[in-house]
Formats: structure tokens, C-alpha cells, sequence
């Protein structure tokens, strides 16, 4: 067999990133911060933080600049120093709030204040709870390989996000999931989906398949699901709820669905307590296979 080596006309480093501070958060209504009242740390130089949500949505107010609204599957660069305030907006706000130190002549080159959307959202929700994982253990070699691990993700949001101008389809679909999201109390249709961007029903379920890979009763309805999870793993709302405030028929539909993407049924779990136990075993049964995947291949 021949050997085709790699070859590299100069060699390659990566910057090095510290965390910082790292809060995994699963927010509600009362969620509301106001900086510099509510920080936790002393300001200090080269730093950023990185705002990752998964679900539900969130608003940051940045000084001297317009409110920043973010959704599910997005993220943002922040300055600490230009933050005035953030919170939740809706019924949730699923998030990763991570200050790091990074250098500074790498730091020049971070997009600040422009939200990225992310795609596979699970592959990065399980290389963070390791990442969480090993922080936990608070010893050096797991820090560090805490470390790694974000210092990878970090760098692969920037390979993979999509700086350049959306085009007026994609455009169309951000304006519609935004949409999803202020509705998510509702049972909005995809014919008033359609009539929202002007353009018709059929047309509307095309071009959500093409740019999601989903229809966009789908798209809402997992949106729903995200939220419904976030709220369990809380622990602030019962079955019966959440089924009222995400606008299902009762706790059975509300189960039903949730079966379809959580491979478990909320029936016969009586409690959020209950509910929350089974979605962190699926959870860590899935941290445990994505990274024996990735040590074999």
C-alpha cells in the first residue's frame, strides 16, 4: 500500500483557551439578570462569553446596541464588559453562559454580537455534558481534558458557521421559526405559516423541507418538545401543564409526541421529578455511545 503523507508548508498550533466560568442553564420566566449587579466574577482583560442555546428563547441587552434576541440552536459572542442585562422571554431558556480567556491577537478575530445558527444540536449538547462531566471531578488531568474538549467545539462553531448573506429563502425560514417561537402557546397552522411571509401553503412546506430536512408542523413541533424537555429536567411544571402551556389537547397528546423524539412516554411518571430521572438516563446512555463512537472510529 503507498503511503500518501500529509504534507504542510508551516506548522500548525492552536490559541489556547482557560474557562473561565461555565453555567449550564435551564431558565423560566423568572430568569432575569442585570449586570454589573448580578455578576458573579471581577472583569477582566481578553476574556468573551459565549451564550450557546439550545432551546426556548432569550433576549441580551448590550450597551449602546439594539436588544439581541436569540432562539434555540443559535449562538453568540459577547464582551462581558458591553453586557447591561439578559433573560428569558418565553416559557424557557435553555442555555451554556461561557466566559473564557482567550488570546488577543485571536480574540481580533471573533464575530461579536452576531448570531450563528448551529446545526446538530445533539452532537454539541453531548460533548458539552462531558465537558461538564469533567469538570466536575476537579482534578487536573480531567480539567484539562475539559478544556480540550471546548477548546475543539469553540473552533468548530467557527469553522462551520455560515458568515456569508442569507439567501431570501433562508431568510424566509428565520422569519417563520422566529415566529414559532413568540407562538408556542398557540397552534399555529401552516397555512397562516404561509400567509405570515406571503407566499403559499405548498410552497411553505417545500421550502422547509429543502433548507430544515423537516415539514414545518415538524419543525413547531419539536420546537414544543425542546421546551416541554427543558421544563421537566426544571422541575417547575407537571405533565398537565406543560401540555395547557404548549397548547396540546391534554397530558396523553403531550405524552404522545414526546414519546416520538425522547423514546420514553411521560405517562405513568406522575412527577417532573420522575420525568427528569428518565431523561437524564437516556441522556447519559447517549453521552456514553457518541463517545465510544468517536475513541473506535
Amino acid at each position: 500500500m503507498k503511503n500518501n503523507p500529509l504534507v504542510i508548508r508551516k506548522s500548525v498550533s492552536c490559541t489556547g483557551i482557560t474557562i473561565r466560568s461555565y453555567w449550564d442553564v435551564n431558565a423560566d420566566k423568572a430568569y432575569q439578570n442585570v449586570w454589573p449587579r448580578d455578576r458573579k466574577l471581577p472583569y477582566a482583560d481578553n476574556t468573551l462569553v459565549v451564550v450557546y442555546t439550545e432551546s426556548g428563547q432569550g433576549v441580551i441587552n448590550v450597551k449602546n446596541a439594539d436588544s439581541i434576541h436569540i432562539r434555540g440552536n443559535s449562538l453568540i459572542f459577547l464582551d462581558p464588559q458591553s453586557i447591561s442585562s439578559y433573560g428569558c422571554t418565553g416559557l424557557a431558556w435553555k442555555l451554556y453562559w461561557i466566559e473564557i480567556f482567550i488570546e488577543e491577537e485571536a480574540r481580533k478575530h471573533i464575530p461579536f454580537n452576531s448570531i450563528i445558527n448551529i446545526e446538530n444540536r445533539v452532537h454539541y449538547e453531548l460533548q458539552l455534558e462531558e465537558l461538564k462531566k469533567q469538570l466536575n471531578y476537579n482534578e487536573t488531568y480531567h480539567n484539562a481534558y475539559a478544556a480540550a474538549i471546548f477548546t475543539k467545539v469553540f473552533y468548530e462553531w467557527l469553522v462551520n458557521a455560515n458568515f456569508k448573506d442569507k439567501t431570501p429563502q433562508q431568510k424566509v425560514i428565520d422569519t417563520v421559526v422566529d415566529e414559532m417561537y413568540h407562538r408556542i402557546s398557540e397552534n399555529w397552522t401552516v397555512k397562516e405559516m404561509a400567509t405570515f411571509v406571503g407566499c403559499s401553503e405548498q410552497h411553505m412546506r417545500k421550502l422547509f423541507t429543502k433548507q430544515t430536512g423537516k415539514s414545518p408542523k415538524e419543525y413547531y413541533m419539536t420546537i414544543k418538545l425542546e421546551i416541554a424537555h427543558t421544563l421537566l429536567k426544571k422541575g417547575t411544571h407537571n405533565i398537565t401543564q406543560l401540555a395547557y402551556e404548549l397548547a396540546f389537547t391534554d397530558a396523553f397528546h403531550l405524552s404522545k409526541a414526546f414519546k416520538k423524539i425522547w423514546y420514553f412516554s411521560l405517562r405513568g411518571h406522575s412527577t417532573s421529578n420522575e420525568c427528569c430521572y428518565q431523561l437524564v438516563r437516556i441522556k447519559n446512555a447517549l453521552i456514553r455511545v457518541h463517545f465510544q463512537y468517536h475513541i473506535c472510529h
